[in-house]
């Protein structure tokens, strides 16, 4: 009995073993996320306060003439501190974070914690047509990307530290932890798992707490009074959400042109931000409004004290699409949500205008739930993620009675943008340059995996001058049906398979004069060492084959089979997808 007891305790204990670490590690990452959410709340705090003092700072100078070349300063020092003082990329953030979630395994540079910080404060705080979303984004990333390397976790829950920077970040910024929770999980990580979710709402727990703790549970924008919305209203919306789908095309496209016109001019990558910021100032000489972050704008258009007629209101719209597009498009570091959820609140009022001599007063909600609606389908038409925008205005405005006209115009937005453009605002750039390959995607693993990893070097090869009788004890040896035939060199002149000879092979007076070389298959399908998984299939489906030698430079190191990457596959597969 003692011995059995003994039997069956062993496996037992084994399994208690792995359940403790299993709850250990799930333990460490669930503080760390906190870590990681306070951290990443006090930069998005730091952030916001910098900036509006910055703001009051330069007020001032922007009145007069100095105003017009006062953002190409801001975008110039911005993108100065990134580029040349912290040797990063330009950008918004937001696409480097989800490339080094994609193809780094989530690894960042301390240093990018506070390079588009103290980047974006310069240029939106000089009056870069640009938000602070993208950068805290970027920070809040790196926070959890470097507390996640000191604690030396693997890919996958670095990763999900990441996500966790990320969630914080915006939920830090908007004081909208859902909102972050959205984002990270629809752009970041794109996926929902019990391992990722746990952690990434603590973190944006954290940091909307702090937030709250600090400026109260007041919300960024007031929500109207009067947020009732009506059939007649939630048809309206469709068509709201149509245009709302345009104007994020547009917004999409126009970063996109200034970005290659950048390019086009050769300015370099501190030339853009200069001249394009002398565009900026240009249009916000004329139209002041243009100008930072928008907010102040919002809150006018939301409360209905923003008396300007369809024209004027289809004049600022241009004006701010302008403004961001040569913002955004130069490289110097702000984000996207802040020009989007304006565009999208001055598209909401300007719909409302011209619908309402059209439509009884009783029968239409007022201007202020359209800017709403219009927000979040601005926002969900450029970022392509329909969730994060319909929590967002909820969560910013505590517009909860609109949820209806949210999700009606965020979805007809989404099918309108993506009829037009198949990628986001910041999955475009990812997606041309190859880098948009997600953990456990069949993209992702086969740019992972390398065939060097599924190379079968215990391979008997044969020569071209020997005869298929030689060939035949060369056989017995092994149970392989293919093998590489040489030259005097050893370098590889091709394949042969045993049932293309088998005729031959049975006639013993045949298979002594016949020699290889002269019934091999000559050059024919190799890969290298180097290639992954994606290339060698192709390599496979091209010549219909089943095996196929790996080569260096003609010199032949092994054999790769289908069966044996299918393997591979499976096995990477768990590994980037297992939860424990």
């Amino acid at each position: 009995m003692i011995g059995a007891r003994e039997t069956l305790g062993a496996p037992l204990q084994r399994v208690i073993d792995l359940f403790e670490a299993r709850e250990e590690r799930w333990g460490t990452l669930l503080v760390l996320a906190i870590v990681v959410g306070l951290l990443a709340g006090c930069l998005a705090l730091g952030l916001h306060a910098g900036t509006e003092r910055l703001v009051q700072w330069l007020v001032p100078l922007a009145a007069g003439p100095g105003g017009i070349v006062l953002p190409a300063c801001g975008a110039l020092l911005g993108s100065w501190v990134v580029v040349s003082l912290m040797k990063e990329p330009t950008g918004h953030g937001v696409p480097e974070v989800v490339r080094a979630v994609c193809r780094e395994g989530g690894r960042m540079r301390p240093r990018s914690i506070v390079s588009r910080w103290l980047g974006s404060l310069l240029h939106v705080g000089a009056g870069g047509s640009a938000g602070l979303e993208g950068p805290i984004v970027h920070s809040g990333a790196a926070v959890g990307a470097t507390i996640a390397d000191r604690a030396h976790l693997d890919e996958r829950r670095r990763a999900i530290l990441v996500a966790c920077g990320v969630a914080a970040g915006i939920a830090g910024i908007f004081h909208a932890p859902l909102t972050g929770l959205a984002f990270s999980m629809e752009i970041v990580l794109a996926e929902v798992s019990a391992l990722s979710l746990l952690p990434v709402v603590l973190a944006a727990a954290v940091a909307a707490a702090l937030a709250q703790a600090l400026h109260g549970d007041s919300t960024i924008f007031a929500a109207p009074l009067e947020l009732s919305v009506s059939s007649t209203d939630l048809l309206l919306c469709l068509c709201l959400g149509l245009a709302c789908g345009l104007g994020a095309v547009l917004l999409t496209r126009g970063v996109g042109w200034m970005d290659r016109l950048g390019g086009r001019l050769n300015l370099g990558r501190l030339g853009a931000p200069a001249l394009f910021g002398v565009g900026v100032g240009l249009i916000g000489f004329f139209v002041p409004k243009a100008l930072g972050d928008g907010y102040s704008l919002i809150h006018e258009v939301i409360a209905g004290d923003l008396s300007a007629g369809p024209w004027l209101l289809a004049g600022l719209f241009v004006a701010k699409l302008l403004a961001s597009s040569l913002s955004l498009g130069s490289g110097a570091p702000g984000g996207v949500f802040a020009p989007s959820l304006v565009l999208g609140a001055l598209t909401g009022a300007l719909f409302h205008r011209v619908i309402e001599p059209w439509i009884p007063g009783d029968q239409l909600a007022s201007v202020g739930s359209f800017a709403l609606a219009g927000m979040g389908g601005m926002v969900a038409g450029t970022l392509q993620a329909p969730l994060t925008g319909i929590l967002l205005v909820m969560e910013v405005t505590g517009g909860y009675g609109a949820s209806l006209a949210l999700m009606a115009t965020t979805v007809t937005s989404l099918l309108v943008a993506r009829r037009f453009e198949r990628w986001s605002i910041y999955m475009r750039v990812l997606a041309e340059a190859g880098d948009l390959l997600r953990p456990g995607t069949d993209q992702r693993i086969l740019a992972d995996v390398r065939v060097s990893e599924c190379l079968d070097d215990a391979v008997l090869p044969i020569h071209e001058g020997m005869t298929l009788a030689d060939l035949v004890r060369v056989a017995r040896r092994t149970s392989r049906n293919h093998f590489p035939v040489l030259d005097e060199d050893g370098a590889l002149v091709g394949m042969l398979e045993l049932s293309s000879v088998r005729e031959l092979l049975l006639d013993p007076e045949l298979a002594r004069v016949t020699l290889v070389g002269t019934v091999m298959q000559e050059g024919g399908a190799r890969v290298s060492a180097d290639s992954t998984l994606a290339e060698a299939l192709a390599q496979f489906d091209a010549a219909n084959a089943w095996v196929l030698p790996v080569v260096e430079e003609d010199r032949f190191l092994g054999l790769v089979s289908k069966s044996t990457l299918f393997g591979i596959y499976r096995n990477e597969l768990r590994l980037q997808t297992q939860e424990g």
